[in-house]
């Protein structure tokens, strides 16, 4: 029995190695058949997309930390003098 050898058959080789799903890849479609597959695609762009979305929430529990902040930072300033 021959062997291939040479250029081509490194060629075919490397041509014939399926390429590996990364795990980001593999997340990015699960997540996108759990949305198909509960119907929740359309629910999802509502939600994001108002007042309700994750980047609001974010920057609204910022502002309401630093309000508190500057409460108790008055109040500690208040103690100090007599």
């Amino acid at each position: 029995v021959k062997r291939p050898s040479g250029m081509s058959s490194l060629l075919g080789k490397i041509g014939s190695k399926k390429q590996k799903m990364s795990t980001l890849e593999k997340s990015k479609l699960d997540w996108e058949n759990f949305k198909e597959e509960e119907g929740i695609v359309e629910e999802l762009a509502i939600h994001n997309r108002g007042k309700d979305g994750y980047i609001e929430r974010k920057a609204f529990l910022e502002r309401v930390d630093h309000r508190q902040f500057e409460i108790e930072r008055d109040i500690r300033l208040s103690r100090m003098k007599p």
